[in-house]
């Protein structure tokens, strides 16, 4: 079993604190959102979700994903679109 440290983040949605590995994170380029998932990484600002329905409710509905990005006029997808990219992400 590996020791060592494990980076922990809070979620946008449900602002519970969990392991980075166990949440996708939302990057957004120009603008548009890109979804990274494990070991994937993007450089610049992003967030973390929890790879659930009502994290990914809560986040769209509060405009936390907008705010967490500090992006204005993002092209934010739907709940729809969201949680399809979870699923194949997840």
């Amino acid at each position: 079993m590996k020791k060592g440290h494990v980076p922990i983040r809070t979620c946008v949605g449900c602002r519970q604190k969990r392991p980075a590995g166990e949440m996708v994170r939302i990057k957004a380029l120009g603008d548009a959102i890109v979804i990274a998932h494990g070991k994937d990484s993007l450089p610049g600002r992003g967030c973390y979700l929890c790879p659930a329905a009502r994290c990914v409710e809560a986040a769209l509905k509060k405009g936390r994903i907008a705010r967490a990005l500090r992006r204005e006029g993002v092209d934010i997808p739907s709940k729809e679109e969201l949680l399809r990219w979870l699923e194949q992400k997840g």
